[in-house]
């Protein structure tokens, strides 16, 4: 059998020569011990390096998002404040016809079925109207704008300035005819003075020097008794529409914040707001199941939802009192709760939204 091989080491300190004798074996994993130490060390060393890099890569692409989302939402709003703008506009022209065509003795604008400020004119409830000042409550869920709100926003005024535009154009012809006919008239010796005309819709029209057209709206009825079912009729609306379709008002009161942009453009409201005293009642829209019913952190208050099938569902926000509870079924008209102004409010109101397949829709739309 062979010599195992030694390797002897001499250390010289202190005057002294001390020499240590390895064998073979022991020398090699020394070697090798101290060879992965270095390795381990170098690869320890470059890996903190690399994540130091790394996270300071990840906080640069963080800010750098951040900062994006920023100026995305300065754009937004800059957009959203435009739009809000035109759709004042798009309110003071539609102002501006209506005296027009009192004053011509014509009928009255084709209304705006994307305006709830048209509607509640009519159909606010008689005590909201007499103290309307002090139903001002608006509210909804605390969200920062997105691109799909602001480009919803952009189609409504789209769709409100084509219907403007047909109601104007109409006014142009209705006076161009009524300017022939006097032509005519004049031509055949017939008078053109005195008389009125009679339109449906309860105007009493003047022609050529009467008085002054008068119109009287339509009224919601006094808000109902706190009985559980309430006599949906009452409502204005489409009671004569399918039961599990939402077609009926939610409560009655006065319509402080519609659907879409608000606040100078900068929020999108997804549902519409009806104020009213507090405790006013609050019913289903339509038959359905309640899905959830209590407590909302995401600035709705007391809030109950109801789905109505077929991808329907409908939320009612800020009650004072909720009295239905998840999974009970309901019917339209029924009260399932109170106004009131719980969550992000700033009055009692009932914030009032339709859901289509997930996607939150004008409400009016129903109504």
């Amino acid at each position: 059998m062979a010599d195992k091989e030694n390797y002897v080491i001499s250390i010289k300190g202190g005057g002294k020569n001390r020499e240590i004798n390895l064998s073979s074996g022991t020398f090699k994993f020394g070697v090798a011990s101290a060879v992965l130490g270095a390795l381990i060390f170098v690869g320890s060393c470059g890996y903190s390096v690399y994540s130091a890099l790394y996270k300071q890569k990840n906080a640069d692409s963080v800010s750098e998002v951040q900062q994006a989302n920023e100026i995305q939402q300065e754009q937004l709003l800059t957009i959203s404040k435009k739009a809000d703008e035109m759709s004042e506009t798009l309110q003071d022209l539609a102002r501006q016809e209506e005296a027009l065509r009192l004053q011509a003795g014509l009928k009255p604008p084709k209304e705006d079925p994307l305006d709830a400020e048209n509607i509640s004119e009519g159909e606010k409830n008689s005590a909201a109207e007499k103290n309307s000042d002090k139903h001002t409550g608006q509210g909804g869920p605390i969200s920062e704008l997105e691109i799909s709100d602001v480009a919803e926003a952009l189609d409504m005024i789209e769709k409100r300035a084509a219907i403007r535009k047909e109601s104007l154009d109409a006014f142009q012809s209705e006076l161009q005819e009524r300017s022939a006919n006097w032509a005519k008239k004049s031509a055949a010796g017939i008078s053109t003075s005195g008389g009125s005309e009679n339109y449906s819709g309860g105007w009493v029209l003047p022609v050529n020097g009467g008085t002054t057209p008068s119109y009287s709206s339509p009224a919601i009825n006094s808000v109902p008794s706190s009985s559980q079912n309430i006599d949906w009729s009452k409502f204005t609306g489409n009671p004569s529409a399918s039961s599990n379709m939402p077609s009926i008002w939610p409560a009655t009161g006065v319509v402080t914040s519609p659907y879409g942009l608000r606040w100078g453009g900068s929020d999108f409201h997804p549902g519409m707001d009806i104020a009213n005293d507090l405790g006013t009642p609050i019913v289903a829209t339509a038959d359905g199941v309640v899905e959830y019913a209590g407590w909302d952190s995401g600035g709705y208050g007391n809030m109950v939802d109801i789905n109505h099938g077929n991808g329907i569902m409908t939320r009612y926000g800020h009650a004072s009192q909720v009295i239905v509870s998840s999974g009970q079924s309901v019917k339209r008209g029924q009260i399932i709760a109170y106004m009131g102004s719980t969550g992000f409010s700033t009055g009692p109101h009932v914030h009032y939204e339709v859901h289509v397949n997930g996607q939150k829709v004008n409400p009016i739309s129903y109504l």
